[in-house]
């Protein structure tokens, strides 16, 4: 299977938990599979279960720099990811097929 980038976007306040712009999980035609994620100045948490990560005590961490794929629809939904304790911000790249 062939994947391309169907979009991308960065969030850059992550002093609460937030997760992926909804608008950007469901494109015009064609599916979103996955997302390739960067953290960028900083270190992250995040989970891809719905629940809110905390700060220094709860999610995965990603360190500054550092990348990560997050795939299926439901992980892709319930992404979450927070600061984690600095100024980080997340650059991600949505890719999928028939786009």
């Amino acid at each position: 299977m062939l994947y391309a980038v169907s979009d991308r976007e960065t969030i850059s306040t992550l002093t609460s938990s937030i997760g992926f712009t909804a608008a950007k999980l469901a494109p015009t035609r064609g599916t979103i599979h996955y997302a390739i994620i960067q953290a960028i100045d900083g270190v992250i948490r995040f989970t891809t279960n719905g629940t809110a990560p905390v700060a220094a005590t709860t999610g995965l961490r990603l360190l500054q720099d550092a990348s990560v794929e997050v795939w299926g629809s439901e992980a892709m939904k319930n992404f979450r990811c927070i600061n984690d304790g600095g100024t980080a911000k997340l650059e991600v790249v949505y890719m999928g097929v028939g786009l």
